[in-house]
């Protein structure tokens, strides 16, 4: 998977994984993935790592895709700028919130 992904020495993890049967969605705790300047949330289209806009501003610890629409639960207020409060949909081109979002971070279960 090229370089894979970097951030803090010692804090750099993958918590959440997800497929939509073409491309591979990792989440956690890093801001880079492979050089693309994924922070957080990245996708694996087989050959490359792509961000996901300017993903979250914080850890993400749960991934869940349906049809076009990936979603995103953890450690984070914002997506791409948007206030989300630990709950965020991505459509493929754009960040949205899920009502007032959540108190406490989403943890896999």
């Amino acid at each position: 998977m090229n370089n894979g992904i970097s951030g803090a020495p010692g804090l750099t993890f993958i918590w959440a994984l997800a497929t939509d049967g073409s491309n591979l969605y990792a989440g956690g705790s890093f801001t880079n993935a492979d050089g693309s300047g994924a922070k957080y949330i990245a996708r694996w289209d087989g050959a490359n790592w792509s961000p996901l806009g300017a993903g979250t501003a914080g850890i993400v610890s749960a991934i869940k895709v349906i049809g076009s629409n990936t979603y995103l639960g953890g450690y984070f207020t914002t997506a791409g700028g948007v206030t989300v409060n630990g709950i965020a949909r991505w459509d493929g081109a754009n960040w949205s919130a899920l009502g007032g979002g959540i108190t406490a971070a989403a943890n896999p279960t």
